[in-house]
């Protein structure tokens, strides 16, 4: 004899094993992609940045999919006609395409950045008047940090002109400045002698700098000006070491650096 016979409805229980399921074959499906598109194996830094690139627009692909299938199989759990929905799509897509033409247009400009390389994740851009690593890569928007911490998130579509200091070697431009009473000949040779110490210390430059010369006459000084080619987004850490680099050596050959100066006249 039965006791008990309580059935539960599948209107019950089957929205949570679908919901549970999504949820298990979403991180399975990010995990297989992380593994297959891993920036740690042997690739180029160029490959390095796609494949997170790649990992990055996949998982958030994978994700609305996912989704977008589970909520049209819970509808049909509650008996609802989802094929009728699907070709009712077809009635409203000019309704939806105006209501997410943004949203369109942000996913077409994320994969048009992918495949024209316009950037990667890790890459030191500039977008507008905001400088950073670009963090993420998603197909509404691209997150970019700057190295004082703060994060800006742009909508794909707003991005139309990049600045991009990773794609290949960048310039460190170093103006160093001397009195006008300077041996300018010999400030060069100082200057040139210095360069070929630098590269030899310094690792990030590819190249050994070079000495252009003269690159303007000041109020106060005669302002020479060093250039050195060194590893993409590196020119600011460069720029920085070949000032002070260059100005210990001027110190060391005794050559004078002008700075403002005030003189005080005390009449009695």
């Amino acid at each position: 004899m039965k006791i008990f016979d309580v059935r539960i409805p599948k209107e019950v229980y089957g929205p949570i094993i679908i919901i549970i399921s999504t949820v298990i074959i979403e991180k399975i499906i990010k995990l297989i992609i992380k593994k297959v598109f891993n920036p740690n194996r042997k690739h180029s830094k160029l490959d390095a940045r796609k494949v997170l690139t790649i990992q990055s627009l996949l998982c958030n692909v994978v994700k609305y999919l996912l989704w977008i299938a589970a909520v049209f199989s819970i509808l049909g759990v509650f008996g609802i006609n989802t094929a009728a929905i699907v070709t009712g799509l077809g009635v409203v897509s000019l309704v939806i395409g105006l209501a997410f033409q943004d949203m369109l247009k942000d996913i077409l400009a994320g994969v048009s950045i992918l495949f024209e390389n316009w950037f990667a994740v890790g890459d030191f851009v500039k977008i507008e008047d905001f400088s950073g690593t670009v963090t993420s890569v998603g197909l509404k928007s691209t997150k970019i940090q700057a190295y004082t911490g703060e994060i800006k998130i742009i909508s794909n579509r707003n991005i139309s002109a990049v600045i991009n200091y990773s794609l290949d070697k960048t310039l460190a431009v170093a103006d160093i400045s001397v009195s006008y009473e300077s041996d300018l000949d010999e400030v060069e040779k100082i200057l040139k002698l210095a360069c070929t110490r630098l590269k030899e210390e310094c690792d990030l430059l590819v190249e050994e700098p070079e000495v252009l010369g003269v690159q303007s006459l000041d109020d106060s000084a005669v302002v020479f000006r060093v250039i050195g080619k060194c590893k993409p987004a590196k020119h600011f850490i460069v720029e920085r070491y070949m000032k002070k680099e260059l100005k210990k050596t001027l110190d060391k050959n005794k050559v004078k650096i002008p700075y403002p100066q005030i003189e005080v006249h005390n009449e009695k």
